[in-house]
């Protein structure tokens, strides 16, 4: 006599799908107040420092505003090249690609043209530098069936690389500094609200991302992605061009990562320097995941890791845990979201059998 596991799909009810993910970030969260105990630290005292630095004051909101449009900018791409079937672990590098395209097009344009148009030309060039960044993978993978996991973190190296050496050579600030930057940007994206800065790239960000979603549920193309992502040898047998989709998708997805850095840059810092590279790409692979790889959901997803980023800085502060507190709780909110899709999907059985 023992027991056995029994695991069978079931029906997926649309509420499951809006509770997984608010029950994984409260599961999370829990455990975060658990290990504040352990730590010696009140935890009332924490998270109460955390919502007035993200949720329960304007000045946090807006910040977790801020935070939340780079998230939803690279979880929107990375959602479409994830249900293409492509793993995009290249963001980071495109959004580093995008950034320093941005701020060379606003440095060396900003005295010479408008504003809108330096600033429209920057986003374009982040863009297109994003997407050809992203392209190199997507080739890689679709002609040759090279693993685009591989490729995109050497491509994240090499991209950290080139902005070391352009903030040392090409845009390197003429005047000494702590550490290498470029020059100021003067032309910058439209604000929004004044006192936090949010500006124009919040619009940018929720546009694409309906984009995303009006392409990716109703386009041709978009039917080619999910049916190529959900069954590689049936989008081939239906005549469908694997490898060009695979293309396709990468350099959407990298543009959209490039269009985060030139907010980054031309919205958010007015400047260029190497800590513009702090693991957000990564993250956005979390947040599209969160999200189920639909572009509307990662609004949603991107609000909720906005308020972690945004209000662990407070928490830090009220509490003196390190930096690496936030990132555990990142790390248990994937880990109850993949328990929670289980539970969601599946229908878990335990058996006993003689």
């Amino acid at each position: 006599m023992g027991y056995v596991v029994r695991i069978r799909p079931r029906p997926v009810r649309p509420a499951i799908l809006v509770i997984a993910p608010v029950i994984s970030f409260l599961l999370a969260f829990l455990v975060g107040g658990v290990l504040m105990v352990w730590a010696g630290v009140d935890p009332i005292k924490g998270y109460s420092a955390f919502l007035q630095g993200s949720l329960t004051t304007f000045p946090g909101f807006m910040q977790t505003l801020i935070q939340a449009t780079l998230f939803m900018l690279m979880a929107s791409g990375i959602a479409i090249s994830n249900r293409a079937g492509v793993l995009n672990v290249g963001a980071e590098g495109q959004y580093i690609i995008g950034a320093i395209l941005a701020t060379y097009i606003a440095v060396n344009l900003q005295d010479r043209l408008n504003d809108g148009l330096v600033v429209t030309l920057a986003v374009i060039a982040a863009a297109i530098g994003g997407a050809l960044w992203a392209l190199i993978a997507g080739v890689l993978k679709g002609y040759m069936n090279i693993n685009e996991v591989v490729t995109t973190v050497i491509l994240n190296w090499l991209a950290y690389r080139i902005l070391q050496w352009i903030l040392r050579g090409p845009l390197k600030l003429p005047s000494p500094q702590l550490y290498p930057m470029s020059p100021p940007i003067t032309a910058v994206l439209p604000v929004l609200e004044p006192s936090s800065g949010l500006n124009a790239g919040l619009i940018i960000a929720v546009l694409l991302a309906v984009i995303s979603y009006f392409l990716l549920f109703h386009t041709e193309a978009g039917f080619k992605i999910r049916v190529m992502g959900s069954n590689p040898d049936f989008a081939r047998y239906a005549g469908i061009d694997v490898r060009k989709w695979v293309s396709i998708s990468m350099a959407y997805s990298g543009a959209l990562a490039g269009i985060a850095g030139a907010v980054e840059v031309v919205g958010n810092l007015h400047y260029l320097f190497e800590g513009i590279s702090i693991g957000l790409g990564y993250t956005s692979i979390i947040v599209s995941l969160v999200a189920r790889d639909h572009p509307l959901g990662v609004i949603a997803a991107s609000i909720m890791f906005g308020t972690i980023y945004s209000g662990s800085s407070f928490l830090q502060i009220a509490t003196h845990l390190t930096y690496t507190f936030s990132k555990a709780i990142e790390g248990f909110i994937y880990l109850f979201v993949l328990i929670t899709t289980l539970f969601a999907y599946y229908e878990v059985k335990i058996i006993k059998v003689k």
